[in-house]
This record gives structure tokens, sequence and C-alpha cells, in this order.
């Protein structure tokens, strides 16, 4: 297959246009919002990092270059004897701010490949590639004499890939944004690279153009050692989907991103739509409006008033339900496994009656047409009911017609049981991420008034990390919804996630310096558990892969014990209960759209 781009091979010579300075004009993406109180922006965050990154990754590429130098030698003396030419093969990119530069890599192709003077992407089964240059290629051995661009300082060891000044000119053209991925320097290795092929269409540069913004908004130290340790592990013949996966870099794409996306305003794009949308469904905006952090009784320092509870949250669901369980067990087998969530919710139960405490159980629909009487006992006691899906599906592998077919599906068997309304959403595994806000839209039409499902750190199936853990509105284009997120404490550009995996893996001590943390900046804690978290001795699934079977099974032995400390040690209640302190309409009796009138927003100009 060739490239896609129109008329790439009589563009020549595009440097005047790059010399322009019109590339890229402030060295991160400014966000579309602002966090209220004392914390840095994250844009300058992430400069600040960047700037420390760059000045490490030029002492430990001129170390790994040093290491690197036999090899490198052995292999460009190889290069020499296997074919004519030079070992070495030199080539304009563009880097930083577009500034050019003469990129080092071993030889792969024949001399005079591009004799015509007609620049042409590499494709597969190239002939102007050797059978020596494959190997390379494939092993990335070619690669490693950009050490010393590493060390020049006209790369990083991760980031975006440079690319050639010819096709930045026609790409730049063709795909909104495209030159934002200039506002960073260049890498050996990347998100981009580490999840998906070499380029061969212009729908393939729109994919990891989406994965190398990503990386920008989201780059820290962790992301970066991963992506290191991806890389390595691909040079030592671990396969692509393992890798990522297993380390957490696996990143869902829009399906959306295979055609172009219309603007909205200068320097932004609209929100990632599904080809679904010929359905007439509502587009969410990516706009945040930020409700006030300090609530109208908060203290001058906005730090919350003892009287301002947390929200404790259980998502109602057994144990071969979970997301990471799903490529061995599917919906089909369900009933195949022994359920174990009726008695563990309701030893949940007998310890909340114990501690006094109401919380908000997220319910799985097809919890709820088996267990009805559970269901009706939950609400009985005072606890507050939301939804949890009914089949457990990420909402991003669904189409907008399948997610509001299951939310209604599992609305109606909630109801049913409890006898009450049911006006709040929880997507299993968070799953509503950039690629999914269109769902925020579809809760909204269906008379949801608050979400729980943005968890603001990064993961390999959830999360937008850019997002806040204040409660928030989501503004669609006619309709809103209350965002309450899942904690996660920020400590600079560290963020400490409460509940969950997180609470069972981490010391209860963390735990509650995080809940402490959040409430000094004015936000009330959010904590979330699952009924099988409490119960050790579930069966064990066959089959399961390392990483996943470890994320499950850490620290079940001792959760029951960490939530009855940590029940002892704060003051938790329902979603509702905390949002009424901060002036929100009421989630459970209010039936009328919730108007950004009458909340304290803060919205940037």
């Amino acid at each position: 297959m060739t490239a896609r781009i129109p008329d790439v091979e009589g563009l020549k010579q595009p440097q005047n246009d790059l010399d322009q300075g019109s590339l890229c004009t402030y060295p991160f993406p400014i966000e579309p919002w602002t966090v209220l109180g004392k914390r840095m922006p994250h844009n300058v965050v992430r400069w600040t990092y960047m700037r420390r990154k760059y000045l490490f990754e030029r002492i430990l590429g001129g170390l790994l270059l040093v290491l690197a130098a036999p090899l490198i030698a052995v292999l460009w003396c190889i290069v020499r004897l296997h074919s004519k030419g030079g070992g070495f093969f030199l080539q304009r990119r563009v880097g930083y701010r577009g500034k050019q530069f003469e990129i080092v890599k071993l030889r792969t192709m024949v001399i005079d490949a591009e004799a015509d003077g007609k620049a042409k992407w590499c494709v597969k089964g190239d002939p102007r590639v050797t059978s020596l240059g494959r190997i390379l290629r494939k092993t990335h051995l070619d690669e490693l004499p950009q050490l010393i661009n590493v060390v020049k300082g006209e790369m990083a060891l991760v980031g975006p890939r440079p690319e050639r000044p010819c096709f930045v000119v026609k790409l730049k053209s063709e795909i909104s944004g495209y030159e934002r991925r200039l506002s960073v320097l260049p890498g050996i290795t990347g998100l981009a690279q580490i999840n998906l092929p070499p380029d061969e269409t212009i729908d393939d540069v729109r994919r990891k153009q989406y994965l190398d913004l990503l990386y920008i908004k989201q780059t820290n130290l962790w992301l970066d050692v991963r992506m290191l340790l991806a890389t390595t592990m691909r040079l030592l013949g671990f396969q692509g989907e393992f890798v990522t996966r297993s380390l957490g870099l696996h990143r869902a794409i829009p399906d959306s991103l295979s055609a172009e996306q219309p603007k909205t305003r200068v320097g932004t794009t609209a929100a990632p739509v599904s080809n679904f949308k010929k359905l007439n469904r509502l587009v969410v905006s990516s706009e945040m409006h930020l409700i006030a952090l300090k609530s109208p009784r908060s203290s001058d320092s906005g730090k919350l008033p003892a009287n301002v509870p947390n929200a404790f949250t259980v998502d109602v669901e057994d144990y071969f339900h979970v997301s990471g369980f799903s490529d061995r067990i599917t919906p089909r087998d369900w009933a195949s496994f022994p359920c174990r969530v009726e008695a563990n919710t309701e030893r949940l139960l007998e310890l909340l009656k114990e501690k006094k405490v109401h919380g908000t159980f997220f319910i799985l629909g097809w919890v709820a047409e088996r267990y009805p009487k559970l269901i009706k006992r939950i609400a009985d006691e005072g606890h507050e009911l939301g939804c949890h899906s009914y089949w457990h599906r990420l909402v991003y592998n669904m189409t907008p017609k399948e997610f509001s077919a299951d939310l209604r599906q599992a609305r109606v068997a909630i109801e049913q049981a409890a006898g009450t309304e049911v006006c709040l959403y929880r997507a299993p595994s968070f799953s509503i991420t950039k690629s999914s806000l269109w769902a925020l839209d579809i809760l909204a039409e269906q008379g949801f008034r608050v979400d729980s499902s943005i968890f603001p750190i990064q993961r390999d199936r959830y999360g937008i990390p850019d997002s806040t853990s204040a409660i928030h509105l989501r503004n669609g284009i006619q309709q809103s919804i209350v965002e309450y997120p899942p904690t996660a404490w920020q400590v600079g550009a560290l963020r400490v996630p409460v509940g969950g995996g997180y609470f069972r893996l981490a010391p209860k001590w963390l735990t509650q310096l995080a809940i402490d943390g959040a409430r000094r900046s004015g936000i009330p804690a959010m904590f979330y558990v699952h009924p099988w978290e409490i119960d050790p001795k579930q069966p064990r699934v066959a089959g399961i892969r390392f990483m996943n079977r470890f994320r499950h099974s850490v620290g079940l032995s001792t959760t029951y014990s960490k939530l009855n400390w940590l029940l002892d040690h704060n003051r938790f209640s329902t979603m509702s209960d905390v949002m009424n302190h901060f002036d929100l309409p009421n989630t459970v009796t209010n039936t009328v759209p919730i108007s950004p009138d009458s909340l304290e927003l803060t919205q940037t100009a």
C-alpha cells in the first residue's frame, strides 16, 4: 500500500515554510480549564518536568551511547560489507518547534533509494530495503545511532517520532493541529510507536497523532519509565499487545480518527465522535466548567469543614464480572460460575450498619435481575442506588446505540427491584474516557443527573489524567450532567488514587493521607470498593494474565480489616449528601435539567 498523500512526491525544499515559526507558538497545548486554588497549571507543571527530563536524558543518552558504541561499530561494518554504500544514513527531520536536524541511523536501504528526488514512505515489502535492513528494522537496531542526536539535544529518548520536512508540510495541511506534536523534542521511542505499526496511510498518521498529543498532555516520569521498559521488552522479542497491556500503556483510539475532525475554534477540535453519530446523538463538548471547590460554608483557607462528609461508594458486581477477566470469561459463561455477590454485599451492609454509614451502591443490572431482594434491602436500609450498566461492557467498546440499550435494560432491572428512581451512573472500569465522552450526553438525555466515571488518572483501560477530582459540571450542547469523580489526590505531578485495588495495594495510612490531602484542597474524597474485594476465598479463575491476576488478588485477605479501620477514622455518606453541601440540585428528588446558572462556576475566557 502506498501513502495517500496527494502530490507529496512533488514537494521539495519546504524549509521556508518551516522556518517561519508558524508550526508551534507555545511549548504545550493550553488547557481548556483552569483549576482553582494554588495548584500550578498543568502546562507549567509539565514544562518544568520536560526541562528536567531533557537534561537527564542527555546524560543517560551519553551513557547508553558509550555502552552501545561497540555494537554500533560492529553493525556499521556489517552494513558496509553487506551492500554498497556507507554504514550510516543521514536524513533531515523536523524537530522541536520546526527546527530541522540530521537524524543518524544505520543504513537499511540501497543507496540512491530516492534518486528521482521524490520522497516516499517506506511500506511493507518495500524493495528498497535490503535483506539485512529488514532484520535491523525488525529488531530496531538501526535506531541505535540516534543516541548521538539525544546527546546533541536534538532528540529525546521518549517523544513523538520526527518526520521529514516534506511530509510535515503536507500533513500539516491534511491533519488539523498536526504541528502541535512539534511542541516537544522528538524521541527515539514514543507512545504511538509502542501501540501502532508503521504509517502507511493518512489514517495511520491521524491515529499516531492522537497518541502523540496524548503523551504530550500526560507526560510524567512514570509514563516515560514504562515506555522505556516497553521498548526494551520489544527489543527482547515480546509481543506488542502483551507489552502495552502488562505495563499499562495500551490506549484506545477513537474510530472517528479515520476521518478528519471538524474545528470548533482555533487550536482545538471537536470531541471525538463515533461513526454512529448518524443516529443524531448529541456530542459532549470537551469544555469543562468547574464548580468552585470552595463551598459557601467552607473555611477561608479552602479546607473542607468537618461537617462535610466523604462519599462511600460500592460497585455491586461479582468476581467473574471484572474487566480484567473479560478475555477469558464472557457473559455467556457467567451462569457457570458460583455467585458470591449476594453474601459479600450483605457482609458489607452489616459492616456499614454497624458503623452507621450510608453509601451509594452502583448496581450491575445483571445482579439486580437475579437478586432483587438484595437490591431492595440496600434501598430499605437507606443507601443510595446508582447504575453500573447491565453487562459490564466497557463504554468505549460499545456504539452509542448499544450503550443506550444497555443503560435502559440496567435501569429497568434496578428500579423494578428497588422501587426507587435511579439517576446516578458509574461506567464499568471507569470507561468513560476522552474517546467516549459522547456517553455523558446519552446519560443526561435518559435522565441521569450525576456521573462518577471519569477517573483523573491514566491507566491502560481508563482515565482522563488532565481532569480533576473536584465535583464539576460537564456541559453538552443541550444538556449538562454533574461529574463526581473518584478521588486522586494530587501531590505535584503525582496523583494518589483512593479505593479499589489502590486501597488493597497501599498501606492504610497512605489512603488516609490522600483523603486528608484532598480535603485540605477543598475536595471531599470519594472512596469505592467492590463486594468481591472482601472475599479472599473466592474461586480462582484459570488462564488469567499475570498482571490482571495480580491486580485482582492483591490484598484481598486484609481488605475487610482495613475497611473497618477506614470507616472508624473518617466520616462517610452518600454522594447526594456530599453534593448537597455544595448547593447542587438534589440528585435524587430533582427531576428538572441542571442549569449552569444555578451553580457557582469558574470558566476560562
